[in-house]
């Protein structure tokens, strides 16, 4: 270090102003702690109570709010859907009525019940409800797959074309745990073929006309499930 010994001096003499104060020792900051909380007595209780009640004032108003938010958006997805279904009802194109479909699939789980109903519908209604729950299935499989079963099962609910797409949509979808719900129906097809219809027919909303050729077909249709099924 060059300079005269004054001027070295100085520079110490500057190093040390220039060093941060020493922290305060916990001891002592427990003390001013404790100062504070003497001089406030009474009073700081009432505080720290007023200070919670705000903080959980404002978390609750974030909660409310998110839950005004959620509904609005819900009831906004119910309106949409109810129109997709309108339209769905209605008497569009094969195009706008696939489009329909396909538009309500992308709600997902909500939209099931209705794409259900209207596979109900004979022609292309039923055609386009059918394109949706293909939508739906690819989206959300094991929702689909454990819907289509009870089709095959309920009486007088859906008509044979109904139920033969949901044969095949069962195979196309690897749907593994529908093979009982497809081997009972295949026996009540089977039946009827044989010249034993009253199973079957008690199944179907209308009975089938064409019994000759549509029984065949139906077996032929579970069959080719079954066997995508077992690939």
């Amino acid at each position: 270090m060059s300079g005269t010994v004054e001027e070295r001096l100085a520079r110490i003499e500057q190093l040390l102003q220039a060093q941060p104060a020493p922290a305060a020792a916990p001891s002592e900051t427990r003390s001013v702690l404790a100062r504070a909380a003497a001089w406030m007595g009474a009073e700081l209780p009432k505080l720290v109570a007023a200070a919670v009640v705000l903080v959980l004032g404002f978390a609750l108003k974030d909660s409310v709010d998110l839950a005004i938010k959620q509904r609005q958006l819900d009831l906004s997805y119910t309106k949409e859907m109810q129109g997709l279904l309108i339209q769905l009802g209605g008497k569009g194109s094969e195009a706008e009525l696939g489009s329909a479909a396909t538009l309500l699939a992308s709600y997902g789980e909500p939209a099931l019940p209705g794409l259900m109903s209207h596979l109900r519908q004979s022609g292309m209604g039923g055609a386009a409800a059918a394109e949706g729950l293909n939508v739906l299935a690819l989206r959300e499989p094991e929702l689909v797959c454990a819907a289509l079963p009870r089709v095959l099962g309920l009486r007088q609910q859906y008509e044979w074309q109904a139920q033969e797409k949901v044969v095949l949509m069962l195979g196309q979808h690897g749907c593994g745990k529908a093979r009982p719900a497809l081997r009972r129906y295949r026996g009540l097809v089977e039946a009827a073929l044989a010249g034993r219809p009253a199973g079957f027919e008690a199944l179907v909303r209308v009975k089938p006309e064409g019994a000759g050729e549509v029984y065949p077909r139906l077996l032929k249709s579970v069959d080719a499930a079954l066997a995508m099924l077992d690939e």
